[in-house]
């Protein structure tokens, strides 16, 4: 039992090392843009080229991530992270008078592709889905098996497929001081935009979020 112990002790050790000195460099320079302290692992693109049309900001954190791509962008800035098993997805197939879908799906001729963006300090919960051309807002973080199909307003969370504003992480008046600390002034968000999406998606939306959430 002891030599087993010891056995498995060094087995996860080498999977650690190989992971850290080998995979991750590896990775990293296939990448479109690898900023500073990025941590990932488990990359999984269809087509394995798609790896070049990811961009990681400084302190991004990907965990066991997918990407189906043929020539949208995936882009992370900085200061954001992803739970295990994001997947990302570009493109979609469109159908062809005269021709068999399948045929299309597989040429990828007809594909409409778009870049998927998250902004600064994001927070992708486990099983996220991020479907083409949408925007996760500065801020923001998204629950756990949500499937993502439009634009996400700064600092909202959201959760459910597809996903929807229940909520923000802070008061317009708390992001502003938030941001004060964090960004340079020419960065931060105007207060008028906070109130506006304050309002639009969360206060003139109670009673929705509320039978949402089965209050």
């Amino acid at each position: 039992m002891i030599v087993v112990s010891y056995l498995t002790k060094a087995i996860c050790l080498f999977r650690s090392a190989y992971d850290r000195f080998f995979l991750q460099p590896m990775y990293k320079s296939m990448l479109g843009y690898c900023g500073k302290n990025v941590t990932m692992r488990n990359l999984r693109t269809t087509p394995s080229k798609a790896l070049s049309r990811v961009f990681l900001y400084d302190n991004v954190v990907m965990k066991n991530f997918s990407m189906i791509s043929y020539t949208g962008k995936f882009i992370m800035k900085k200061n954001s992270g992803a739970s295990s098993n994001l997947v990302i997805i570009t493109g979609n197939h469109q159908r062809e008078k005269g021709h068999w879908f399948i045929t299309e799906a597989l040429s990828h001729e007809h594909d409409v592709e778009q870049d998927v963006i998250v902004e600064e300090d994001v927070w992708l919960g486990a099983n996220v889905i991020l479907l083409p051309g949408i925007k996760i807002g500065r801020g923001a973080t998204v629950g756990a098996g949500s499937v993502c199909i439009r634009n996400i307003p700064p600092y909202a969370i959201v959760m459910g497929n597809p996903a929807k504003v229940v909520g923000f992480n802070y008061t317009p008046e708390e992001i502003i001081e938030h941001e004060k600390k964090l960004y340079p002034e020419e960065e931060r968000i105007p207060i008028n935009i906070l109130e506006k999406n304050y309002n639009k998606y969360y206060i003139n939306k109670a009673l929705e979020i509320k039978q949402f959430l089965n209050y």
